[in-house]
């Protein structure tokens, strides 16, 4: 028979796990990933990535050597770099610009003392945030003296930092380019409630050509756009229209415009007497087929409106590539084009004042302007000329705060001529201005004279009704007193009183109805 201990079982030991060795492992890879990110980074950053803090555009465009100057919304190239420290903290990093690579085509310039280098290497020293807008460290590209219009080289940018950190950035830097311009107009003239068709003219001052451009216009709210164009892309915003329109593969030689006679359709407002819109230019494309206007520069990033765009729905429109005229027109290379418009709408100003008691003998003036319209001017001025009669004693003018508790007169005067400025009020309002005076033994006549004069009187915005711009009055004549003012209080409580005996007498003949019928 066999014992116990044969047939008792026993407890095993515990295997080896095959996971531990793996465990192991992972937790060594994370010590060395952890204390990786514990050290300073003193790699290479991305180039050109948000995350390294060194920021340039893609893209830019110098004019070429001895040839005609970029436009100002071009000449800038906005280098910055930022981690979090606030600017002007110390003077250990450096900036490098280098376009050794790229020597036949590109030159450049430095424009401070503590920048130094080559024409085709230039070292800064800068501080911990940069900025080339606001720094006195700048270096810019230059077309070299070899190069023509159409070559293309680099400008490779380096930071590094006070702890050793380096970024990188290339932008790509082209000669020489297309250039759009816009014509200036004359100020429009629109009829009050009539249609009126604005035309477009971009031409190329640069000395490539151009395929493609896109035009955007802000329309205030006052001459909407009434015929959209399937070529545009509309957009209201803040009161306004915006409006644009892309010409795809519209090929523009150097010297050539492009004319749209249509371009937009507006209709002006039957109560507005002034209007404006403004328009922008830019090329089709991105990079260095959009002549460095990538949104990268602060001379030329704004913002977008919000909103939905939506298509129009009508004709196409087809611009007309011809020669540009050689005098007569002016263009503008300004990134806004800004046109103004005159509505023909008129006012009606009145020249209004009130005259009532003040301290003692004095009398209190208040005069100025009413417009009973139906024009509202968006601009404009008016000035009021008011005459005091002889021994008129003025105890107070109009006054305007020109800084905090400080004031100067709005008025200007000679002797008891006092000539204001007046702000030409919306149709139903008036704008007037107080006066406070005393009359000596010696006032003459007495009579007081006032008159408007208006600053618009253009055909399209006169006053139709001048006959009520002026007016004389006894300035020191009768005023209405306290006893008119206490009868006509009388009067209100008597009429009030005579009102409330009429209530109770009624809702006494209602309670005397209520008990005959109880009985």
């Amino acid at each position: 028979m066999p014992s116990s201990e044969a047939v008792a079982p026993r407890r095993r030991s515990p295997a080896p796990r095959a996971w531990l060795p793996a465990l192991g492992l992972l937790v060594g890879v994370l010590a060395v990933l952890g204390l990786y990110v514990l050290l300073p980074n003193t790699g290479p950053a991305d180039e050109n990535g948000s995350a390294s803090g060194l920021s340039a555009p893609a893209s830019f465009r110098v004019a070429p050597y001895g040839g005609k100057p970029r436009p100002d919304r071009e000449k800038n190239l906005l280098v910055s770099y930022d981690r979090g420290v606030p600017r002007g903290v110390g003077n250990e990093s450096t900036l490098t610009m280098d376009v050794s690579g790229s020597s036949g085509v590109l030159r450049l310039k430095g424009y401070s003392t503590s920048c130094s280098g080559t024409d085709h290497k230039v070292v800064c020293r800068v501080g911990e945030a940069y900025d080339s807008w606001t720094d006195g460290a700048r270096v810019l590209p230059r077309a070299a003296p070899t190069s023509k219009p159409g070559d293309k080289g680099e400008l490779h940018i380096t930071f590094r930092n006070a702890n050793g950190e380096v970024s990188r950035a290339t932008t790509r830097i082209a000669v020489g380019g297309p250039v759009l311009a816009l014509r200036e107009q004359d100020p429009l003239r629109m009829e009050s409630g009539k249609r009126h068709a604005a035309a477009l003219d971009v031409r190329n001052t640069g000395e490539l050509p151009a395929d493609g451009f896109t035009v955007t216009a802000t329309v205030d709210g006052a001459m909407g756009p009434v015929r959209r164009s399937r070529s545009c892309d509309y957009v209201s915003h803040r009161g306004a229209t915006v409006v644009t329109c892309r010409f795809p593969g519209l090929r523009i030689e150097p010297g050539e415009e492009a004319h749209v006679p249509n371009w937009l359709v507006l209709r002006g407002s039957r109560t507005q007497m002034g209007s404006f819109f403004r328009a922008t230019v830019e090329l089709l494309g991105s990079g260095a087929d959009n002549g460095g206007l990538d949104g990268s520069s602060r001379s030329t990033s704004g913002p977008s409106p919000s909103g939905t765009p939506r298509a129009g729905a009508g004709p196409a429109l087809a611009p007309q590539v011809h020669a540009a005229p050689s005098k007569g027109a002016k263009y503008s290379e300004e990134k806004e084009v800004w046109t103004t418009v005159r509505i023909a709408n008129h006012p009606d100003y009145v020249l209004v004042s009130d005259l009532s008691a003040a301290d003692g003998d004095g009398r209190h003036l208040r005069v100025g302007l009413r417009n009973n319209g139906p024009g509202r001017p968006s601009g404009g001025s008016a000035t009021l000329v008011l005459t005091l009669p002889e021994g008129t004693d003025v105890h107070k003018e109009p006054m305007e705060e020109i800084d905090t508790d400080t004031f100067d007169p709005v008025c200007r005067h000679q002797g008891l001529t006092y000539t204001c400025p007046l702000r030409t009020a919306v149709p139903g309002e008036s704008y007037t201005l107080d006066f406070e005076v005393r009359g000596s033994k010696s006032v003459g006549s007495g009579k007081a004279k006032a008159a408007l004069r208006i600053g618009d009187m253009e055909e399209d915005h006169a006053d139709l009704d001048a006959t009520n711009n002026s007016r004389t009055f006894d300035l020191f004549g009768p005023v209405p007193d306290e006893a008119e003012s206490d009868a006509g209080t009388n009067v209100g409580v008597g009429v009030a009183g005579a009102l409330g005996g009429c209530v109770v007498l009624a809702v006494a003949g209602v309670l005397v109805r209520r008990k005959l019928r109880r009985r």
